[in-house]
């Protein structure tokens, strides 16, 4: 079957935001409001079958330590001209010289910021199951609140997460509090990253499926395009696109959509990919199915760019 020489490689693609922000909103204040919900509330996890329990392990720590991992994301990341980061400071919310809480307009007014994201809620229900397979679940709960200067409606996001450590890539053993808490600390730091993602548009790493072959040409078209010299492995592949081995032709008909997704021609790559589709005549469904799914990837992708197209700010 000529699915079975499919492989997969990694590609780095732009992926927008929730929503758009106007370019004048430069400053992003964030603040933990999480800790007043459940700084007394001790940890506890399920370690095979007993429940226990980890004095040592602070909800108001991994709750800043996720804010502190969200803010340093977005000083990387550059997209907004300041971050301010309060973590737990009650000052903000509860000024001094302020009776009750302070309104949205006085908070912006307050701490010149123009967008401000609150973390309300923070939870995990970590879990260690050890048998054949050792590994430990971290069950994430968290919400999120973003209030914007220019906009008179707040919005909410539930972040639910479960979180695989095996024993492979994770030291397992949470009856040693060095390591639950190296665990927590990294699933806190993780979950604040990938919030940042979904603020801003982000560079993030997909996987995208590719066909090899034997055939020298196709080895060499293969070799540029693991060097992400896309345009050469394209002339190849585009003259193996007329072969007259239809299952060489299909392979190369289809990597010639994967490489006009790198150079923006999505238009492009989804007709390789319908000329691939109908090349095999028999015992090709799977491989129709995997033309199908890239099809959609695509279609989605377009959505996608045209979403970017309002949400790149350039420098």
């Amino acid at each position: 079957m000529i699915t079975d020489s499919a492989r997969t490689t990694q590609i780095e693609i732009m992926k927008p935001a929730l929503f758009n922000l106007p370019n004048e909103i430069k400053t992003v204040a964030i603040i933990n409001r999480a800790t007043y919900q459940r700084d007394s509330v001790p940890f506890q996890y399920l370690n095979v079958n007993k429940i226990q329990t980890d004095t040592l392990v602070k909800y108001r720590a991994l709750s800043n330590n996720c804010v502190d991992a969200l803010s340093g994301f977005f000083e990387k990341e550059g997209y907004f001209g300041k971050v301010k980061n309060y973590r737990d400071s009650l000052s903000v919310i509860y000024p001094k010289n302020e009776t009750g809480v302070v309104t949205p307009e006085k908070l912006f007014q307050n701490t010149k910021s123009d967008i401000f994201i609150f973390l309300d809620h923070f939870k995990f229900n970590v879990i260690a199951m050890y048998g054949f397979n050792d590994v430990v679940l971290n069950g994430a709960a968290l919400s999120w609140a973003i209030a914007i200067k220019t906009d008179t409606v707040s919005y909410l996001y539930n972040q639910m997460d479960t979180l695989a450590y095996e024993a492979t890539d994770f030291p397992l053993n949470l009856n040693d509090h060095a390591k639950l808490n190296l665990l927590v600390n990294n699933s806190s730091e993780y979950l604040g990253r990938f919030f940042g993602s979904k603020i801003i548009p982000t560079w993030l790493m997909v996987e995208r499926l590719y066909y090899k072959s034997n055939n020298q040409n196709m080895l060499l078209a293969e070799k540029y395009a693991l060097n992400n010299e896309w345009l050469k492995a394209a002339e190849i592949w585009n003259m193996q696109s007329k072969n007259k081995n239809p299952r060489m032709a299909a392979k190369a008909c289809y990597n010639m959509a994967l490489a006009c997704e790198m150079e923006g021609k999505l238009d492009n790559a989804i007709d390789w990919l319908v000329q691939s589709h109908s090349m095999l005549k028999v015992n090709n469904e799977e491989h129709k199915e995997i033309c199908k799914r890239y099809i959609t990837v695509l279609a989605l992708r377009k959505k996608e760019i045209e979403r970017l197209a309002h949400q790149v700010r350039s420098n």
